[in-house]
């Protein structure tokens, strides 16, 4: 899956399908593939394996878009139906905040040759971690208010901590299992019992390994209003 960065959007795109997400206020839409001609300035930061779903740790700060920046295939179940392993993920800030470097693999249509992507406007700081954005995130002080100013900061370290434990979680614990076409969730024989016509997967998994439900509310209220019953752009995960 590409990745893409635009004046206000940031673009997946997988074979005829691409979702936007917003820069301004993190809203989520499909779209065809054959918009991105529409988008303005974009250029490919990468490649993903997928999109987790996105958080937002504060009321004052962006929304966060939690991706899948690298996989391992731990086996195949049969029908041929892949399990997955992420073993490192990237968090984007859906705002007008420069991108760091996400360390993606480079997609080799539009890098060819190329070591490291193209930014729009070059970044002030070229720092490789991506938790280095929180020095970008500035507090909509008009005038200096030391109240406030300590508010910021309290709210800044807060959800630096949070990040820093989501990513722990992610690249430490080597416990995020997924596939993309089959429930791992139920036995086969739940499968079957409860097998009631086509459905999108996440309408058929138990919810007490739904860990991201609400993380993809907006992909599934998309596939819910559209009938998407096989957009391949979210996971659907079980942590063992």
């Amino acid at each position: 899956m590409e990745l893409f960065q635009a004046k206000d959007h940031y673009i997946l795109q997988q074979g005829e399908r691409a979702l936007w997400c917003s820069r301004h206020d993190g809203g989520l839409q499909l779209r065809p593939a054959t918009d991105l001609l529409l988008a303005w300035n974009p250029i490919c930061l990468g490649l993903v394996e997928g999109v987790i779903g996105k958080i937002q740790l504060h009321s004052d700060h962006p929304w966060w878009l939690i991706l899948i920046r690298q996989k391992a295939l731990v086996g195949k179940l049969p029908g041929d139906h892949e399990v997955c392993k992420i073993t490192k993920i990237a968090v984007l800030s859906l705002s007008e905040m420069e991108p760091q470097d996400l360390e993606l693999e480079l997609c080799k249509k539009h890098h060819f040759g190329i070591n490291k992507p193209e930014k729009i406007v070059p970044s002030p700081d070229d720092s490789k971690f991506l938790l280095k954005t929180f020095t970008h995130i500035k507090s909509n002080v008009s005038a200096p208010n030391k109240k406030k100013v300590k508010e910021s900061k309290e709210k800044e370290k807060l959800e630096r901590r949070l990040l820093e434990e989501l990513l722990k979680m992610f690249m430490d614990s080597e416990s995020f299992y997924y596939s993309l076409t089959y429930d791992l969730t139920n036995s086969v024989q739940r499968q079957s019992a409860g097998e009631k016509g086509p459905r999108p997967l996440w309408q058929k998994v138990d919810d007490r390994f739904f860990w991201n439900k609400y993380m993809i509310q907006d992909l599934t209220e998309i596939d819910t209003r559209r009938g998407l019953l096989d957009y391949p752009h979210y996971p659907r995960f079980r942590a063992d």
